[in-house]
């Protein structure tokens, strides 16, 4: 048996072995044993039949095929131990060179191969967060605006107030196979203010006005900014169907509404804790975003190769994690790729980029970490999971962490379900 070694781009070798025509003959041999036992002949014991009867039933071509299946593996094996190839994943044989002699092709994936720039050299400033005042104000109105009372009334609906509603529309001229429907939703507790988004922006002047019972009918061209692209200068059609209007009072601002929301002695103390809040999440953005420059500039000025086989491998893992976000919406991931006009290869073609990028990452920090020989010591990790769940996170009433969350989207009233076009 000869082997010749080629070293490949992209972290690969081409392995090509030469077998003689003896070693060919004991594999031909032990498959003609082999087929002789299984088979069963006319006129033959099992085991006793002639190899030119063996090939006249099985025919030549089969013959050839199992014996290249044991033959391609043993030989696979002996030549990585001969040329002291070490594959990172089980190489594929791509080819029959030549039948005579014997000559088979493979292709061996090497482990990755990663080259640091000068890491050390690095220098990214870093930008402390600022939170302004008109930020926590913000976060101050949202969480009042969530004690605001809520009755029925019996009037038309006016600005400030909290509209029920049946919502339906649908494009004007849907294109061919396109579904129509934008919206289908009953029961949306709509906040008549001049913010709301939903179901298209400025949607107050048509709900002013509005009684139990009644509904309103309107068209709307989108704006050719608008944040869906599919709905760009598209005209649709919409129908308001009002269920019930109800008033909504803000409680004025006092020690005892602070206490309210939260475990708080005053006023004064909920704003401060809204800041240590808000700031707390700004530097963890902050220093998150500075950790991705960092990495970015770590990989810029890296050099990385691999092996195709783990591209595909981390293509996998994307898709895998894409099956299980759809699985918590109670969608298949075949519904979701008719839904958006994809096939499953060009969809695996759409995740490559963010595939070979998460790979380059891990593969410098790898390498840097082994260069630079870090260890976590035993402990931090779980202490540092358990910071991170409650750090800047002070208890509610209700012993649950106080989190600084912004106003409902576009308007809908929370606690709902939130409903977006297209």
């Amino acid at each position: 048996m000869r082997v010749q070694v080629k070293r490949l781009p992209r972290a690969q070798a081409e392995v090509r072995i030469e077998l003689d025509a003896g070693e060919v003959d004991r594999y031909f041999d032990r498959v003609y044993q082999s087929l002789s036992q299984r088979g069963r002949i006319r006129g033959f014991r099992p085991g006793k039949a002639p190899y030119q009867i063996i090939l006249s039933k099985f025919g030549k071509e089969a013959v050839f095929e199992e014996a290249l299946e044991t033959l391609g593996q043993e030989v696979y094996r002996h030549a990585l131990d001969e040329s002291e190839i070490d594959p990172f994943a089980p190489g594929t044989m791509d080819e029959i060179v030549s039948r005579d002699p014997l000559i088979i092709r493979y292709t061996v994936p090497l482990a990755p191969e990663v080259t640091l720039g000068d890491y050390r050299e690095l220098r990214i400033p870093y930008e402390a967060p600022e939170i302004q005042d008109d930020a926590v104000q913000e976060v101050m109105e949202g969480l009042r605006e969530r004690q605001a009372l809520i009755e029925p009334v019996d009037r038309p609906a006016q600005p400030g107030d909290v509209v029920i509603l049946d919502v339906y529309g649908e494009l004007t001229s849907p294109v061919e196979d396109e579904d129509p429907v934008l919206v289908d939703a009953k029961g949306v507790s709509i906040l008549a203010e001049e913010k709301t988004a939903f179901p298209i922006p400025g949607v107050l002047q048509y709900l002013e006005g509005l009684e139990a019972g009644g509904e309103v009918t309107f068209e709307h061209v989108f704006p050719e900014d608008y944040e869906s692209e599919d709905l760009r200068n598209r005209a649709a059609r919409f129908t308001l169907k009002c269920v019930e209007v109800k008033s909504r009072h803000l409680p004025e601002w006092s020690d005892d509404l602070a206490k309210e929301i939260g475990d708080f002695e005053d006023l004064a103390d909920l704003r401060q804790k809204v800041r240590e809040s808000l700031e707390e999440k700004a530097k963890q953005e902050a220093e998150a975003a500075y950790r991705d420059n960092v990495i970015d500039a770590l990989v810029a000025g890296s050099e990385v190769s691999f092996p195709p086989i783990l591209l595909e491998e981390e293509i996998e893992r994307l898709l895998r994690d894409v099956q299980a976000r759809l699985q918590a919406q109670h969608l298949a991931l075949d519904d979701y790729l008719k839904i958006e006009g994809k096939t499953l290869e060009a969809f695996r073609e759409e995740l490559k980029p963010n595939a070979i990028e998460r790979l380059k990452r891990g593969l410098v920090l790898g390498k840097l970490v082994e260069e630079e020989e870090l260890k976590v010591a035993p402990g931090t990790l779980p202490e540092e999971v358990l910071r991170l769940r409650g750090r800047g996170m002070p208890q509610g009433r209700c012993g649950r962490p106080f989190q600084v969350w912004a106003q409902a989207d576009q308007g809908v009233v929370r606690p709902l379900e939130l409903y977006s076009l297209k």
